[in-house]
């Protein structure tokens, strides 16, 4: 993790995620025991290289972390979390159920995708999907998982058109097991996740739509 300590010394100095934090070259210099000037040029590689977003600001530059830096910081905490507690770490993400285009259960039960789902998943899904549309800030958490390691299900193509490939979460809904599906090729937006689970979620869980569903994400 090339630039953890430089991410360390942004958020002591209050930068976050999805918001700019003013700071100077000065004090991030400061933090780090380095030259203000050395402190420019990290922020310039910093951007350049997708780890921050910033501007100029009449005080300072205003900075925000992009999902390439919460993802790499994740991981650290992920890494020293399992160490001091012994526990997996896991996000919870909260959303309304609604009926989706009825595209799922042709996409679950397509030969390719369906051996891999009990290859990386474990289990053989019902056929269908559980159509979550996210709360504000389980939007912001869903868009880390975009950038954090998942269990990865690669497209492929067939003599009559491509299919792309799927980051698949493993997590919970009221202790029953399902798996997250990140979808590279999708009609919804970062608002929406889709749900697979060896049993039909609406049916067990007897949900309708509108209902305020709990997602457990393991990581």
């Amino acid at each position: 993790m090339k630039y953890l300590n430089v991410l360390i010394a942004l958020l002591k100095l209050n930068v976050g995620y999805g918001e700019y934090s003013t700071i100077t070259t000065r004090e991030l210099g400061r933090v780090l025991g380095i030259s203000q000037q050395s402190a420019s040029r990290l922020l310039y590689r910093l951007e350049r290289e997708g780890y921050i977003e910033r501007e100029s600001s009449p005080i300072g530059t205003r900075v925000s972390l992009t999902n390439k830096a919460i993802g790499e910081l994740l991981e650290v905490y992920k890494i020293l979390h399992k160490m001091f507690t012994g526990l997996k770490y896991e996000i919870v993400l909260y959303g309304r159920v609604f009926t989706g285009l009825g595209e799922g259960r042709y996409y679950v039960t397509l030969p390719y995708y369906y051996r891999m789902w009990q290859e990386k998943l474990g289990f053989k899904p019902y056929p269908g999907t559980l159509n979550v549309r996210l709360t504000p800030e389980s939007i912001r958490l869903r868009r880390i998982l975009e950038s954090i390691p998942s269990i990865e299900i690669k497209g492929y193509t067939n003599k009559l058109r491509s299919y792309g490939g799927v980051k698949c979460f493993k997590g919970e809904i009221d202790n029953i097991e399902c798996a997250i599906l990140l979808i590279e090729r999708t009609h919804y937006g970062p608002d929406v996740i889709e749900i697979i689970s060896p049993v039909y979620l609406r049916g067990k869980l007897n949900l309708k739509d509108g209902d305020m569903v709990k997602v457990k994400v393991k990581l």
